[in-house]
C-alpha cells in the first residue's frame, strides 16, 4: 500500500474553531472502545464559489471519555477532508487501534460524479495520523486509450485480526489505490462492488491492498 501521508500528532484541529464547532451535523457514526468514544461527522457548511455558493461538506474525527477509570485520552477534534458531494463515512476500533473511512468527490461536467475513498489509520490517544490510504474508480478504455474517473461508493469498513476490509460499489470497470500504484492503463476489472483488503494495516510494515471485484 503506498502510504499518502504520515503527520505527526500536531495536525491543525480545525474544527475547534467555534464557527466550524457550530455547524450542522448530517451524518455521524460512533465506535466505543475501553471507555472511550470516537465519532466521524460529517458537517454541512458552504463555500462562496463563483457564481453562486455551494454546499461544501466537512468530515471530522472526534474523540471523547466516557469512563474515566479505563479511557485515559484528552478529546480531541481534527478535520480529515471536505467534499463537494454528500461523503459517506465509517469508523471501527479494536486492540489494535482505530481506523476510519469515507468517500469525497464532486460532479464533473460531462463525466458525472467523481468519487474516491480515504482510510485511515489514527492514534486513538491524541487523533494524530499514522497513515493514509486511498481508493479510485476509473473507466478504462479497451484500446487503452484516455479513460475517465469513476466513483466509489463505502459501504463498509471491518477490522480484523492482521487486517482490515473495505467495500463498497463502483462505476466504471476498474478500481486501484489512489493514488495509482501501477501504470496507465488499469487492469480492467469485472462487476460493480469491491473488496479492499489491507494486511497488517495497523503494523509499521504496511503492504499494498488486495482489491476484489465481483
Amino acid at each position: 500500500m503506498r502510504i499518502l501521508g504520515t503527520i505527526a500528532v500536531g495536525m491543525v484541529a480545525l474544527l475547534a474553531s467555534p464557527a466550524l464547532a457550530a455547524l450542522p451535523v448530517v451524518s455521524e457514526s460512533r465506535v466505543s472502545w475501553q471507555g472511550c468514544e470516537f465519532s466521524i461527522k460529517v458537517l454541512q457548511d458552504v463555500e462562496q464559489a463563483y457564481p453562486y455558493p455551494q454546499t461544501l461538506y466537512r468530515i471530522s474525527v472526534q474523540s471523547a471519555v466516557v469512563s474515566p477509570a479505563t479511557c485515559s485520552l484528552t478529546p480531541n477534534t481534527l478535520e480529515l477532508g471536505t467534499s463537494k458531494l454528500m461523503p459517506q463515512i465509517a469508523i471501527a476500533a479494536n486492540a489494535e487501534g482505530l481506523a476510519v473511512a469515507y468517500s469525497f468527490g464532486e460532479y464533473i461536467r460531462s463525466v458525472g460524479n467523481w468519487v474516491r475513498l480515504r482510510v485511515y489509520r489514527l492514534d486513538p490517544s491524541s487523533l494524530g495520523i499514522y497513515r493514509i490510504a486511498g481508493l479510485q474508480a476509473s473507466y478504462v478504455p479497451a484500446n487503452g486509450g484516455a479513460g475517465m474517473p469513476g466513483a466509489t461508493s463505502l459501504q463498509e469498513l471491518t477490522l480484523h485480526p492482521g487486517y482490515i476490509a473495505v467495500n463498497g460499489t463502483f462505476t466504471g470497470n476498474s478500481v486501484t489505490e489512489d493514488p495509482a500504484t501501477t501504470p496507465w492503463p488499469y487492469p480492467i476489472l469485472q462487476g460493480s462492488r469491491f473488496v479492499a483488503i489491507y494486511p497488517d494495516f495497523f503494523t509499521w510494515a504496511p503492504q499494498s491492498p488486495r482489491i476484489v471485484t465481483f
